[in-house]
């Protein structure tokens, strides 16, 4: 990777938990609670939801961080490698988790393969209270790291 491609990759990384920690003050409020109380959020924020110092990012931007780290210490996508060390951050106590991913590293912890433990939760969920967002913000390690290799992108984000 060239330096203005490292550049970009922790661009993007930081911009990520960023947005999130601008974000998880305010998260789970409606557009218009938010602009009651707040205006428009252009700064750091302290408290409000999860009660959290400003600047601290959520489970999500936490989550993406295992697959970068992942994906730079083993030099390949091995999802066994990040599901452990999704349960490694579990066992930690993060302040906030969401129910899904709870309930998919529960699974995974259980005995339940990687390839499985999501697919499992996900299927036993109803229709409508099975697909949060964070999975998305999971996507920009694999999006950075394989950029230049559509399909690899594809099977890995799938997985």
């Amino acid at each position: 990777m060239s330096s203005i491609d490292n550049d970009r990759a922790t661009g993007t990384l930081l911009g990520l938990a960023c947005g999130d920690a601008l974000g998880r003050p305010v998260e789970f409020q409606s557009p218009e609670q938010i602009a009651s109380e707040h205006g428009r959020v252009t700064d750091m924020l302290g408290n409000g939801t999860h009660g959290q110092p400003a600047g601290t990012v959520t489970d999500d931007t936490d989550l993406a961080l295992c697959i970068a780290r992942s994906l730079t210490e083993e030099g390949a996508f091995d999802g066994q490698d990040i599901a452990d060390r999704f349960a490694e951050w579990y066992d930690d106590g993060p302040f906030d988790i969401g129910l899904m991913t709870a309930d998919a590293i529960s699974e995974y912890k259980s005995g339940t393969s990687w390839r499985d433990a999501g697919r499992e939760v996900w299927q036993r969920r109803a229709e409508g209270s099975n697909a949060g967002n964070g999975s998305i913000m999971r996507c920009a390690p694999h999006a950075i790291a394989f950029a230049e290799d559509p399909a690899t992108l594809e099977r890995v984000s799938k997985q």
